[in-house]
């Protein structure tokens, strides 16, 4: 029996340890975040991965502790006890994790830390920004206008991570620890190549192109980053574009595993939008393509009809 995934695997598969690994795994990563992160999955790969969970918070959060105890080099992470593990996560569930400014610390001593003089910051300090965030998303441009006062910080994904990971690591034992599997992820990027390229919505189809109007042909996951490359070599992210979400539609268009790296070819790949779930089938959330007739490839007279839907002609 083939072990390449179906469509309706990778479906199922879209929050799976592996999956969730690779988003931490960038090609760049020093060898050291590579061993905590396999650490840290190993010790969660018996917690429950369920659709639209918040299982990859608790990865990040125990890879990212791992990293702080462990980046001199003076152990490994499988060294570090349980027990210290839960001790440090371990807290008041009102206020931020305490490990915060160790995590922030051993980044910047490690080369990982953020740099103001640098167009973009370290793949591991995206990872780290990201789950410590009180904003969540919350500060767009409006909120910073003079007549708007900013939103009120919230509680961080760390937060909620950190507190499940203190009562999971309460009745975990070092022979569970000791006997326990993580998946074999490597890091490292995916590139998908492809002769149409388009961003999924329930009411669009959106043709992927870089800023100068060019289609995209490629586009490439590497760990917590999703980039699009035209064919005059433009390079650049793009607000509705992730890594989860790309290699969902990579699995569902080339039959690799979720966690892949290397460069794939297809002739279509339709990737749904950031803030839609990454399980979301294209075909049965977008309008356009639940039409019995609607042409696979092609799709020219998308903008004709996304028109007459507006006006309610069809």
């Amino acid at each position: 029996m083939s072990d390449v995934p179906t469509a309706e695997s990778a479906a199922q598969s879209a929050y799976d340890l592996d999956l969730e690994m690779s988003l931490l795994l960038p090609s760049s990563a020093p060898g050291r975040w590579v061993a905590a992160v396999h650490e840290a999955a190993r010790i969660l790969a018996t917690r429950p991965w369920v659709r639209g969970g918040r299982a990859g918070d608790e990865l990040c959060t125990l890879a990212l502790l791992l990293f702080a105890r462990t980046y001199t080099g003076e152990r490994q992470p499988h060294d570090v006890p349980t027990t210290e593990l839960h001790d440090a996560l371990a807290g008041p569930a009102d206020r931020e994790p305490q490990i915060v400014d160790e995590i922030e610390l051993a980044l910047t001593a490690a080369g990982q830390g953020y740099d103001p003089t640098s167009v973009s910051a370290p793949p591991l300090w995206r990872i780290f920004n990201t789950i410590r965030s009180q904003y969540g998303g919350r500060l767009g441009a409006s909120s910073l206008a003079d007549d708007i006062e900013p939103p009120a910080p919230g509680p961080s994904p760390m937060r909620g991570a950190a507190q499940r990971l203190s009562q999971f690591l309460t009745g975990y034992s070092d022979q569970e620890r000791r006997q326990a599997t993580a998946p074999d992820v490597q890091a490292g990027s995916l590139s998908i190549e492809a002769e149409r390229i388009q961003i999924v919505t329930t009411n669009s189809l959106v043709r992927l192109c870089c800023p100068e109007d060019h289609p995209a042909r490629v586009v490439r996951a590497d760990g917590p980053s999703a980039t699009r490359e035209c064919a005059q070599g433009h390079v650049a992210e793009h607000w509705q574009l992730d890594p989860a979400h790309l290699r969902v539609a990579a699995a569902r268009a080339t039959g690799v595993r979720l966690s892949s790296q290397g460069t794939h070819q297809t002739q279509e790949l339709m990737i749904v939008a950031v803030g839609m779930p990454r399980h979301s089938d294209p075909n049965q959330v977008n309008w356009v393509l639940q039409q019995p007739d609607h042409p696979i490839v092609g799709r020219d007279d998308i903008i004709e009809q996304v028109r007459r839907k507006v006006d309610g002609v069809d």
